[in-house]
Order: C-alpha cells, then sequence, then structure tokens
C-alpha cells in the first residue's frame, strides 16, 4: 500500500524538503521583474517606486495569507485551481485553471525572451532566440527527471540569487557609510531626492510604475503550487508565507534602493539590467559580467519554476478528465511526473521568438504586460474564492492559518487589484494586453459553453 506520506492522492510524491520550499519561495520572487523590469519601473516612476515597491508587496502578502489559508484547509489539492473550481464552479475553475496556465506559459516566454538580452552582453552578435530555447530544451529534460531535482536545481539557482543581492546591497551601504564613489558620483541619498524629488515623473509616472512592479511579483504564490509535492507542507508553507515581508523587503526595497544611490534615476539603463550597470559604475574588476552571471541563472530559475508551475497546472485542470485531450495530459509518467504537460508548455514557451520577431525590442515590454494582465484577473478569483471558502465553512472547521482581518483585508485586496484592472485599462501603454487578458477570459468561457461538458475537467 503506497504511503500517504510519501505520495498524494493524484499520484505525487511528497519529496520537497523544507530547504527546496523555502529557496523556492525565495526564487519565485527574484527573477527578471527585479533584474531587467526595475529599470523600466525606475524609469517611469523616478525614485518613487520604491514606494510602489512596498504597496503591492503588502497586498501580495496578504493575498497569500489568505491563499495560506486556502490550502491547509485541504492539502491533498493539487494547485489554487482545485480550490476555485469547488467554491466558485467547474467553468470558473475549467477558465481560470486555462487562464492560468496560459499565464505561466506568457511568463516563460517573458523569461527567455530577456535571456536573449542578457547574453547580447557578452555575445553581442549571438541571435536572440537561441539562449532561451537552448535554455527551454534543458530544464525540460531536468523537469522530467524528477520533482526533486527541479527542487535541487531552484535551490542552487535560488542561492545564487540571494547572495549576490545581499552583497550587492552590503557593498552599496559600505561605499554609502565610507563615502565612496562611482562613475556616476558618489553614493549618496541624495540621489533620491535630486533630478527632480522623490515624486519626480509625477502622479502619472507614479500610477506607469505600478504595471513592471507587479510583473515583478508574479510567481510569489508558486510556493502553493507545492503543496503536493512538499514533505511537511502544514510547516513548510505557513514559514514560507509568514517570512514574505522580510524578503520583500530586502530583496526588492533594498535592492532598488541600492541602485538609486549609486545612479540618478534618470540615468538607469530600461535595455539592460541596472544591477550590471551598477556593479559596473563601482569600478570592481568583472564586476559587471559577474553580477550579469547572476542576472543569467536568475532567468534561468524563474523559467525553471515557470514550467515546473505550467506542467502541473495543465494536469490540474485536465485530471480525471474525459476526451482525449483530458487523458493525455491528465495522467502522471511512471516517475509521478506530468510528463505530457511539462513537454506542451515547454514547447509554447519556446515560441517566444516568434513574438520577438513581429514586434521586435518591444517584446519583452509586451509579454510582461500581458502577464500582469492575466494574473490581475487570476488573482481577483483566488480573493473571491478565499471569501466563499470562509462563508461556507463552519468556524469549528477553520484550519489555525486564519487570514486576519477577514472579511475586510479581502475586500481591501479585490479593491486594489480591481483599481489596477482600470488601470491599465486607462494607460495606453497597457491597454492593448489588458484587453487582450480579458478577451481571453471570455473566449475560455465561450468554450465552457459549447464545449461538451464530458470534456471539463472535474
Amino acid at each position: 500500500m503506497t504511503d500517504k506520506s510519501s505520495q498524494t492522492n493524484s499520484g505525487y510524491k511528497r519529496t520537497l524538503s523544507n530547504a527546496h520550499i523555502q529557496l523556492i519561495a525565495l526564487g519565485g520572487t527574484i527573477g527578471t521583474g527585479l533584474f531587467l523590469g526595475v529599470g523600466d519601473s525606475i524609469h517611469r516612476a523616478g525614485p518613487s517606486v520604491i514606494l510602489i515597491y512596498i504597496i503591492v508587496g503588502i497586498f501580495l502578502f496578504l493575498l497569500m495569507r489568505a491563499l495560506g489559508e486556502l490550502i491547509m484547509s485541504d492539502l491533498s489539492k493539487h494547485t489554487y485551481i482545485d480550490f476555485i473550481e469547488k467554491y466558485l464552479g467547474k467553468n470558473i475553475g475549467f477558465i481560470t485553471g486555462y487562464l492560468y496556465w496560459i499565464s505561466w506559459i506568457t511568463l516563460g516566454m517573458a523569461e527567455t525572451t530577456a535571456l536573449g538580452i542578457y547574453f547580447q552582453y557578452w555575445f553581442p552578435s549571438l541571435k536572440p532566440w537561441i539562449p532561451g530555447l537552448v535554455t527551454i530544451v534543458l530544464l525540460l529534460i531536468i523537469n522530467l527527471i524528477s520533482a526533486r531535482v527541479f527542487g535541487n536545481l531552484e535551490f542552487s539557482f535560488a542561492i545564487i540569487k540571494i547572495v549576490t543581492i545581499i552583497a550587492f546591497v552590503l557593498l552599496i551601504a559600505y561605499l554609502l557609510i565610507t563615502g565612496g564613489k562611482t562613475s556616476f558620483g558618489p553614493v549618496v541619498f541624495a540621489n533620491l531626492d535630486d533630478h527632480g524629488g522623490f515624486f519626480s515623473r509625477g502622479t502619472k509616472g507614479f500610477l506607469q510604475g505600478f504595471q513592471m512592479v507587479i510583473f515583478s511579483f508574479i510567481g510569489v504564490e508558486l510556493i502553493g503550487l507545492t503543496a503536493a509535492e512538499a514533505q511537511n507542507p502544514r510547516v513548510t508553507l505557513r514559514n514560507a508565507i509568514n517570512q514574505l515581508p522580510i524578503r520583500i523587503i530586502l530583496f526588492y526595497v533594498l535592492a532598488i534602493l541600492a541602485i538609486l544611490l549609486v545612479i540618478p534615476w534618470s540615468k538607469v539603463s530600461t535595455s539592460s539590467s541596472p544591477f550590471v550597470q551598477a556593479l559596473g559604475a563601482t569600478g570592481i574588476k568583472n564586476a559587471s559580467s559577474i553580477i550579469n552571471f547572476v542576472v543569467v541563472s536568475a532567468a534561468v530559475s524563474s523559467t525553471n519554476s515557470f514550467l515546473y508551475s505550467a506542467g502541473r497546472l495543465l494536469f490540474s485542470v485536465t485530471f480525471h478528465g474525459k476526451g482525449k485531450w483530458n487523458e493525455t495530459f491528465g495522467h502522471l509518467s511512471k516517475r509521478q511526473l506530468p510528463q505530457n504537460g511539462l513537454i506542451l508548455s515547454a514547447v509554447l514557451m519556446g515560441l517566444a521568438p516568434l513574438i520577438t520577431l513581429v514586434i521586435g525590442d518591444q517584446a519583452f515590454n509586451f509579454i510582461s504586460s500581458t502577464s500582469t494582465s492575466m494574473f490581475l484577473i487570476i488573482w481577483c478569483l483566488m480573493v473571491l474564492t478565499h471569501i466563499t471558502y470562509r462563508r461556507k465553512t463552519p468556524e469549528n472547521e477553520l484550519n489555525d492559518f486564519k487570514m486576519p482581518g477577514f472579511p475586510y483585508l479581502d475586500y481591501l485586496i479585490l479593491l486594489f487589484f480591481i483599481l489596477m484592472i482600470l488601470l491599465l485599462l486607462v494607460l495606453p501603454s497597457y491597454r492593448i494586453p489588458m484587453i487582450a487578458a480579458i478577451v481571453t477570459f471570455i473566449i475560455l468561457y465561450g468554450i465552457t459553453k459549447i464545449w461538451d461538458k464530458e470534456n471539463i475537467a472535474n
């Protein structure tokens, strides 16, 4: 008989340790959005981008507390989609599941597009699609071996990112204290107020900065997708969620503050990593190449996480479903892995170069905006799921990891996400991606009406 502690009723093996979960949680929030996208955020919002990161970080922490309570209520469920299906209905679960899957695919495309930009630092003549395509092939092979191999790889990548950011922050702090200088001038707090002030780009610039900041946080809920493969989920997931504020302060706020202490906001690069730019300015030998290696590893790490998530989401929405599509993707391989879902997800992520060929240098911004738009819709549905769960569950059946301030904080989170959706619809730069996300949702809703119910996963 199968040991329930080592394998879930879906067939997954519980192979991810506490260290795996903690570092996957860290790694999921440190990727291209921070290492590359922060340049766009600073360009649009100026120094006030720091405040945007704090605001978005608070709301994402509250979202994770709500999702954490959901996860703890039934650890046998594969993904958040199972909860959405249970509390909001099969059709909404089906729609959200595929929208969520498409979103992870889009995120993988964004990371592979960024890899092309990073490698051109060393190889200016290299075709930008080559690094991403090679990376996806290698990561697919790794993900097809076992979840533990994925965890070990992500563990290593996360350590590289964490150590680098801590070292970067400490180096800039040392230069600040000792009065050090870079090629941009002295490392001083005055950089935050000079060149137009803290809100140098005005209200419009401040609002425009939200899109890329939200994109930076996408992946924070990845820890919930590891519940079915975590060895001790009640302890590890709780700790990972509760430590999120510390990660937000250290890995976002302090890192961006360090960049702005070195580089006046108006000179921050939007076409390459500001971290590479800042370290290069210190004059430390080979510093730029070292940080560019770390940035590359961050993009590979994020792509790894997104491929992991996409494969499991496709398995989740087709699990127990009828019809050839569901039978193909709704079962696990002999290694207890969603092999077919991983392969299809990898193939679709590999199509990113086609987008680059069509829209050129703006490919990363377009893809990241589309991802952000889709996730805002999904997060709204997740909050509604938590509200419905609390209303339908008797008080004595609730677990001890409760969302604080229910239902008021739930409604506040929902209001924030709705306002962000309206903001992206108003701002011309993000209107098309936001409309595309809404249209995708409507199309999926239409499919649920015309597709035979037996083909929709139970």
